[in-house]
């Protein structure tokens, strides 16, 4: 039996009872591709289920708001996932009569889909014969073969996509895609891998020749880029407090958060008099209540965030029309996970 056919075997036996694994809507299949790019099956699962409820299909999915959207998204990360989804659900309703395309070419067209989700779709819900390549394809492809070439390269890139070409079922293309991804996430794991329980054990190049720690290739590692967030959490009467939306392109875009001074440091007490919108505050109507520091790790990213607590008597001093005032209580502004979890907790 052939590696094809002996990973479908296995897969047919073995899947996971995932909520999306038994449509063929690609609507479900889109969303479902979207929230796994970045993110564990286990918790994606949850996200997966309040995203599909209340927005059951791409007409209702476009005609939401932004912030509806990234309100069910927080906490998931990576936002602007969010923010394609909902461009593209537009798009597909206005340009294309609300009927998503139906090959691998024209669903690259689309913004936030990429070859392999594009593959993933075409595959599973059009059985179109592409390959879906990630991660967990490269992985089990690389030891099975013995592709000893670092995975930053193009050499190895274009070994994985040639492999993948050949040994992808013309019958089950979609069963072979969700197959191999499933093989590498819960088998041929990138450690401790259950070689043991593995059908492919006594031909698998890696297996045999003591390489199962080594491929793939591992590459550098990227050097996180170190930020420094200063944030004020304003209290004014009635449980109001300030808040800001991000609206450059950078991390959290379009989500709120509280007003923010970055720099190369945390800041000290004694340097909040330096803060340019702090500089109209009355000294008698300012309470320092206290600061909490956080550490915040992104794939690309070290947040060292400090949360300064003020009490305010008023908010006079406060002009700038890019602030916003609301009750502390009001969860219909998307945070930061990070923020929220500060507010539900002070």
């Amino acid at each position: 039996m052939n590696f094809s056919d002996t990973l479908l075997r296995w897969y047919r036996s073995n899947k996971r009872d995932l909520p999306w694994r038994d449509s063929k809507d690609p609507y479900k299949i889109w969303i479902s591709e979207i929230i796994l790019q970045q993110t564990r099956v286990d918790q994606g699962i949850p996200y997966y289920f309040n995203l599909i409820r209340q927005f059951p299909n791409i007409q209702v999915l476009s005609e939401a708001s932004e912030q509806s959207i990234l309100n069910v998204w927080k906490g998931l990360g990576y936002y602007s996932r969010a923010r394609n989804i909902h461009y593209t659900a537009k798009y597909v309703v206005q340009q294309l009569n609300g009927k998503f395309p139906c090959t691998y070419k024209s669903l690259m067209d689309l913004k936030g889909i990429g070859p392999y989700t594009a593959a993933a779709i075409a595959s599973i819900c059009y059985n179109e014969s592409v390959p879906a390549i990630d991660g967990n394809v490269s992985r089990v492809i690389s030891r099975y073969y013995g592709i000893e070439d670092a995975v930053s390269t193009s050499v190895f890139k274009r070994k994985i996509q040639l492999i993948s070409e050949q040994l992808i079922s013309q019958n089950a293309p979609g069963d072979y895609n969700q197959a191999v991804m499933e093989y590498g996430a819960v088998i041929c794991k990138p450690l401790a891998p259950k070689c043991e329980i593995c059908p492919f054990y006594d031909s698998c190049f890696a297996f045999q020749n003591n390489k199962i720690t080594i491929l793939p290739k591992k590459k550098k590692q990227i050097k996180k880029k170190m930020r420094f967030f200063n944030y004020f959490h304003l209290v004014l009467p009635n449980n109001m407090i300030v808040i800001k939306k991000r609206l450059k392109e950078d991390i959290w875009k379009n989500l709120w958060e509280l007003p923010l001074v970055e720099c190369d440091k945390l800041l000290d007490y004694n340097e909040l008099k330096t803060i340019s919108f702090l500089n109209g505050l009355h000294q008698e109507t300012v309470v320092l209540k206290g600061r909490k520091d956080f550490i915040h790790q992104l794939s690309h990213q070290t947040l060292n965030i400090r949360i300064f607590t003020i009490n305010l008597s008023n908010s006079d001093f406060f002009s700038e029309k890019e602030y916003t005032f609301v009750n502390q209580d009001d969860n219909s502004y998307p945070f930061p996970r990070i923020i929220e979890n500060f507010l539900k907790t002070y």
